[in-house]
């Protein structure tokens, strides 16, 4: 499987500085053995649509979608709406919003759900805070969102969603989990989905580490068994620092 490092540049870049990154980035020397998405905010998914142009590289990703197509549900943004945009991958459930907007286990499970069945890879973030850190409770909590989250998902016999393993307490913290750490959460994440969807839907489902992820310690996840790719957030903002993170990924 290829590695996949997704780019979340939360809120920040409206239409204009968008469609610079995009332009930027597709100037960078790229590996071919890893998948790259951009995750935007929705307000710039156009500009980004049309600096790619016929180019499929990076893909487009959103930042969150709600779980039914169209009604009365003012300010959310729908899968088949996402689906104009040629969107690929969207996040849901990262900490952010489920800290600020009182996001559940059960909304993100209904998200996962909706997008799945739109054709749109959800990208389900988990994780968990300091406070459960210390208690020693990360595997507790990483089982109980995990199950949450695919609680209504299909298998559908090939890639169809992706976890992003992203400890709270490492998000822009400048203190990365470490590699060892990573890779025993990857594993719990792993036991859950083969509970459900048995041992080889398990062993071929993406998992990300995100987490005060940079091009120095890159390398060192994704070498580590079980870890997949990296959702990366401060260091996907400038497309240069961002095209070097995505080469060390795979150093040749």
């Amino acid at each position: 499987m290829k590695t996949l490092i997704i780019a979340n540049w939360k809120m920040h870049y409206g239409p204009i500085k968008a469609g610079a990154w995009i332009r930027a980035f597709r100037r960078e020397r790229l590996p071919k053995d890893v998948d790259i998405a951009v995750a935007v905010p929705h307000v710039s998914l156009a500009a980004a649509r049309a600096s790619l142009g016929r180019a499929s590289i990076p893909a487009l990703a959103a930042q969150n979608s709600f779980w039914i197509d169209d009604g009365a549900y003012t300010g959310e943004t729908s899968p088949a709406m996402l689906l104009e945009f040629g969107v690929q991958y969207c996040l849901v459930g990262h900490s952010e919003r489920r800290k600020n907007l009182g996001e559940t286990d059960d909304m993100v499970a209904k998200k996962a759900a909706a997008l799945q069945k739109s054709g749109i890879i959800p990208v389900i973030c988990v994780g968990e805070t300091e406070a459960q850190n210390k208690k020693g409770e990360t595997n507790k909590v990483l089982r109980q969102q995990v199950s949450a989250a695919i609680a209504d998902l299909k298998d559908g016999g090939k890639v169809s969603f992706v976890f992003a393993y992203e400890p709270v307490w490492a998000i822009g913290s400048g203190k990365p989990c470490p590699a060892q750490r990573a890779k025993e959460a990857h594993e719990t994440i792993r036991s859950v989905v083969a509970k459900k969807f048995g041992a080889a839907h398990a062993q071929e489902t993406i998992i990300l580490y995100g987490g005060s992820v940079d091009a120095r310690n890159i390398g060192e996840y994704v070498t580590t068994t079980g870890v997949n790719g990296a959702l990366v957030g401060g260091a996907s903002l400038d497309p240069r620092v961002f095209g070097l993170l995505c080469r060390a990924a795979m150093p040749t």
